[in-house]
């Protein structure tokens, strides 16, 4: 298990190090819960349906067809067998191996429904207790509730019972971020709760309680987080929906909460019905903002806007698994309690405004020879419509290759969703094309790359005309044996900003300009022994604004891994960086608590290490411990408001105690 959560770890790093980090946080706490669950709970690639196989990151429909027919003749007896299956080479066996297993080939009873054995089979229950907190005391805990301070303390907890079996899962989750107050054991800012039923026969899923949906390829409906643009340049960009999910994450707007069923096998049917409480600034009267996604309840004003606006959403789907492939419709009607008033600024201009809205799709994944083809187009009830389209294909037996068109018009309104592109936000507009292309030189020696140009019509944030641009990423991964491997990775994008210039006459204008940022990263791993691994890393950016001169930014980082035995794994760090400013950050993926995605970003001058630690005590009980430290050489103030923090020194500590039945 220790290896599966490696490989789950360096997945995460790869899909999210790119990213920045509040989009990493957001698109990924799902995410990580998913796969570290999936790692835990593999599919049996003797028992499993295509559906279960498409929730495995590395297989597409294509590879899931393969898997289904060879084992037709014969079932598997080891996962190396996997590799004689059409599609899957050795960088998509890596990626898939955590997540699957070999097993029997037995029965799944499904006329034993009465019997209780059937319900509790693979019974597994967890307990889950984490407490987190930043030591420096912000600027919001030393004023008063009543002057504008937080109303709780700095301590940030979550909880968790879950019980899971073959088919059955029972979940209560609760959450207090720091500042938030706790009113006895019951007193949680965020609680979220399930029942859930799968393969029960027909019923492929029910779920009474919270959940996410993840339909085609998102631009409908996408609530459980996605790959995207990264170190991971093919297999990424299509996505495989994951239908109805229970929803166990502390993430405390982006699910559903009501009743959600899927029914059928080759034709599949969806329906759910969700109403839930949401935050809003008001306006005046019954005029409100969109809906916030902070989720934070601290001071007085915020707790006082929580739960003020009311959001109904119902819908469904329809899947035919036909002989031309999958193909898919999706809908929804949504529903506010108050008027949403869209901004006033110009990337403001299309945003959604209203109390009724609703969202219609169709999508498509197939096979044409060996290529995997998939689309979704959809139309939002305003007018505006979306679409993207895509093909993964070999090119020869080391070469994979990806490319995809997406365009979401400027008055495309689908906030429920979340389309491949370059912004991490809804799909809307935006139009690019990508391609992504992988090459095996050899065994030891891969070169992947991707090429992204994109084009915004209307204003974005920050900006009052159509803006564009390109990101372009080369990948050179060397494993130079069993024990040392390593990549070189570099990075450049160019992107429209505008910015003020002074004429000879005094006077201000504004111009278009380009925003520069350019990256190399060099990467070494080393396994001195089983029990032994250091990684190492050095890391260049630079950055020009538009109108201004380049900055440079710099890491370097030390890491190391020790496992004394099966009970203790220890990971710490040292990291020093160097940049001019915001502008030249830098980021690291860092190992953390289980489930919890941790993507630093630092900027100024400093050092910063880590210490985590887990341990199993027990054979029933996981205890993990992480200690962090920045030290800054050239700021005593950090953030501003309620969020300042005075001083050189930044000290966070976690706990974390996992029971097991």
């Amino acid at each position: 298990m220790a290896q599966d959560t490696t490989s789950v770890e360096e997945q995460l790093e790869a899909a999210f190090e790119e990213l920045d980090t509040e989009d990493a946080e957001d698109a990924g706490e799902q995410l990580t819960q998913f796969l570290e669950d999936l790692a835990a709970n593999p599919v049996n690639i003797n028992q499993a349906g295509l559906d279960d196989f498409l929730q495995v990151p590395g297989i597409n429909l294509k590879i899931a067809r393969g898997i289904l027919d060879y084992r037709q003749s014969k079932p598997f007896e080891t996962l190396d067998e996997l590799l004689e299956v059409p599609g899957i080479g050795q960088a998509t066996y890596r990626r898939m191996q955590p997540y699957v297993s070999v097993g029997g080939t037995g029965s799944r009873f499904r006329d034993m429904y009465m019997r209780p054995e059937y319900w509790l089979a693979g019974r597994k229950v967890d307990v889950f207790s984490r407490y987190q907190q930043n030591l420096e005391t912000r600027e919001g805990f030393k004023r008063s509730d009543s002057l504008g301070g937080y109303a709780g303390n700095a301590m940030k907890y979550y909880q968790r019972f879950r019980m899971t079996s073959n088919h059955l899962s029972l979940n209560l989750t609760q959450e207090k971020d720091a500042g938030e107050p706790l009113s006895a054991r019951t007193g949680f800012d965020f609680n979220s709760a399930h029942i859930a039923l799968s393969d029960v026969g027909n019923l492929n899923t029910m779920v009474l309680g919270d959940y996410s949906l993840s339909f085609g390829q998102g631009l409908v409906l996408w609530t459980g987080g996605a790959f995207g643009k990264g170190r991971e340049v093919t297999g990424t960009i299509s996505k495989n929906e994951r239908g109805i999910k229970p929803y166990s994450s502390a993430q405390e707007t982006n699910y559903f909460r009501g009743a959600a069923v899927s029914y059928g096998q080759e034709i599949e049917l969806t329906t759910f019905y969700s109403y839930r409480p949401r935050t809003a600034s008001i306006i005046n009267g019954d005029t409100t903002r969109f809906p916030s996604s902070s989720g934070l309840h601290r001071t007085a004003n915020e707790r006082a806007r929580k739960n003020n606006i009311d959001q109904t959403t119902w819908g469904g789907r329809v899947r035919w698994d036909s002989p031309l492939g999958l193909i898919g419709a999706t809908g929804y009607v949504n529903n506010f309690s108050h008027y949403i008033a869209k901004g006033s600024s110009k990337s403001n201009l299309f945003d959604y405004e209203g109390k009724e809205h609703s969202v219609v799709g169709i999508d498509y994944r197939g096979l044409l020879g060996n290529a995997f083809i998939f689309s979704e187009w959809a139309r939002s009830q305003n007018g505006g419509y979306g679409g993207i389209a895509g093909v993964e294909t070999p090119v020869r037996d080391n070469t994979d290759l990806a490319f995809a068109y997406r365009k979401y018009s400027k008055d495309f309104q689908s906030f429920l969703g979340t389309g491949f592109g370059e912004s991490s936000s809804s799909p809307q507009n935006e139009e690019g094309f990508y391609i992504g292309l992988r090459h095996s030189v050899s065994r030891k020696i891969t070169l992947s790359t991707y090429f992204d140009q994109y084009y915004f019509a209307a204003p974005r944030f920050g900006t009052t005309q159509a803006t564009g641009g390109m990101d372009l990423l080369g990948l050179a991964e060397i494993f130079f044996n069993d024990r040392i491997n390593g990549y070189l990775l570099m990075r450049s994008e160019v992107r429209d900003d505008e910015f003020v210039m002074i004429e000879s006459s005094g006077q201000e204008k504004l111009k278009l300009g380009s925003e520069k940022r350019n990256s190399i990263r060099g990467h070494l791993e080393y396994q001195l022994s089983s029990r032994v691994r250091l990684r190492t890393r050095m890391e260049v950016v630079q950055n020009r604004e538009a109108g201004e001169d380049w900055e440079t930014g710099f890491l370097m980082y030390q890491d190391v891994r020790l496992i004394p035995s099966t009970k203790l794994r220890i990971d710490g760090r040292v990291t020093l960086f160097d940049t001019e400013s915001f502008n030249t950050r830098v980021y690291q993926f860092e190992s953390d608590l289980l489930y919890v995605l941790s993507n630093t970003v630092l900027y100024n001058q400093g050092q910063r290490a880590y210490l985590t630690v887990k341990y199993e005590p027990v054979d029933y009980m996981d205890i993990w411990f992480k200690y962090g430290i920045t030290i800054f050489e050239n700021t005593q103030v950090l953030g501003s408001g309620l969020s300042e923090v005075r001083g050189d020194v930044r000290n966070s500590l976690g706990l974390q105690v996992r029971l097991q039945f």
